[in-house]
């Protein structure tokens, strides 16, 4: 279960709330008792951040099948989507 302080709590104890949430307790920082961050610990975060990463990829994943099955329904060929895709790519890698 997460542990909810205040700001002010947290400032002055910050060494047991970092202690708290390495030992798996999420800690939801409030300001004027608006919810406005989240202490986790390391591991907690990388783990996060490594789901999110798959997420992402997933839904990629699940977009180019149904954009593959939409194009093989209309009669688009596998290398034109390919072609499609790689120019695509590179329009948005210019961009950057």
């Amino acid at each position: 279960m997460e542990r909810i302080a205040g700001i002010n709590d947290v400032r002055p104890g910050l060494t047991s709330y970092i202690e708290a949430a390495k030992g798996g307790t999420p800690v939801v920082i409030t300001v004027n008792s608006e919810p406005q961050a989240v202490l986790v610990g390391y591991n907690r975060y990388r783990e996060l951040e490594k789901a999110s990463e798959d997420n992402k990829r997933l839904a990629l994943g699940l977009a180019l099948a149904n954009l593959r099955a939409r194009a093989a329904s209309a009669s688009v060929a596998p290398v034109d989507v390919d072609k499609e895709i790689r120019d695509f790519r590179k329009q948005h890698e210019n961009r950057s």
